[in-house]
């Protein structure tokens, strides 16, 4: 490629089908032996990775060592091929990225499943490589089912195979979905829009500049904004801050933690102005919310 040239995007077919074949490689030669559950008895400590929405991971090589919340306090787990880790909405796991590792990580949103493969060569974020995709999973009963039945026994940590063998048939069901033949696209606005959104849902702890994601994303600046006011009939920086306020209910109705930390795990350096924008969601202040709630 010549100097100055832009990188060009991966094709999306191509990505689909090697993610499609990594997950159809692990299925047909592997049974999870372990599955892992975090819980939301412990308040995410900084660089916790945290969604609105369940996440499944699932490594197919070397050891993706990472800190979890269970039973009232963090634990260094260290699974590997044969293991999975269920991340219910809401909770928050914490990878230190210190080993080499390959791993599948599934996002499962309300309209659509996010599908992550992430090769780390170990060390510093520079050293990893990740590809995405995503398929439609609005409408198809089977995998919500199961994924709700799997979320129901992260508050129970149920003994037996039971887990284990959902976490499966959810691994099964978006092999399914990936392999699926593809019905009537999405117009490209929108699933740009998606891709945006759910790029904001994963990283809404982090300093997110229309011009920083626009440069993630390698689009237009101006295209972020237009894509908001057209499809999600709001500004990106109201989008923002809708995720990070309804992250922070959460974590003022369930823990008793100092606002300056329950600004800085949402992604504002400021307290003041986490407060301002707070009162303007909710109505309410963060101490007000949070004795309501309570």
């Amino acid at each position: 490629m010549e100097l100055g040239m832009p990188r060009r995007a991966p094709d999306a077919s191509a990505v689909r089908q090697n993610i499609s074949l990594e997950l159809e490689n692990f299925v047909r030669k592997t049974r999870l032996r372990r599955l892992y559950f975090a819980d939301s008895s412990v308040a995410p400590p900084p660089l916790a990775y945290i969604t609105h929405f369940s996440r499944l991971s699932v490594p197919l090589e070397g050891s993706h060592a990472m800190d979890l919340p269970v039973g009232g306090r963090s634990e260094r787990i260290l699974p590997a091929r044969g293991h999975a880790v269920f991340v219910p909405g809401h909770a928050w796991n914490r990878p230190d990225w210190a080993d080499r590792v390959k791993v599948l990580t599934f996002l499962f949103g309300a309209k659509q499943i996010g599908i992550s493969l992430v090769t780390h060569r170990g060390g510093d974020e520079s050293k990893a490589q990740a590809i995405k995709t995503s398929i439609a999973s609005a409408h198809d009963v089977l995998s919500r089912n199961i994924l709700n039945a799997l979320a129901a026994l992260a508050g129970e940590t149920p003994a037996g195979p039971l887990p284990r063998l959902l976490a499966e048939s959810l691994l099964h069901s978006c092999l399914r979905l990936l392999r699926a033949p593809e019905g009537r696209k999405p117009r490209k606005a929108m699933r740009t829009y998606e891709t945006l959104c759910l790029y904001v849902q994963e990283n809404f702890q982090q300093e997110l500049t229309r011009e920083a994601v626009a440069q993630r994303l390698e689009i237009a600046p101006a295209h972020v904004s237009r894509l908001f006011r057209r499809e999600g009939l709001m500004r990106f920086n109201d989008y923002v801050n809708l995720v990070r306020i309804n992250r922070a209910k959460f974590i003022l109705a369930n823990y008793r933690i100092p606002l300056k930390d329950v600004a800085a795990s949402c992604g504002y350096a400021d307290v003041a102005y986490f407060c301002r924008v707070f009162k303007r969601f909710a109505k309410a202040t963060p101490g007000q919310y949070r004795d309501r709630e309570r």
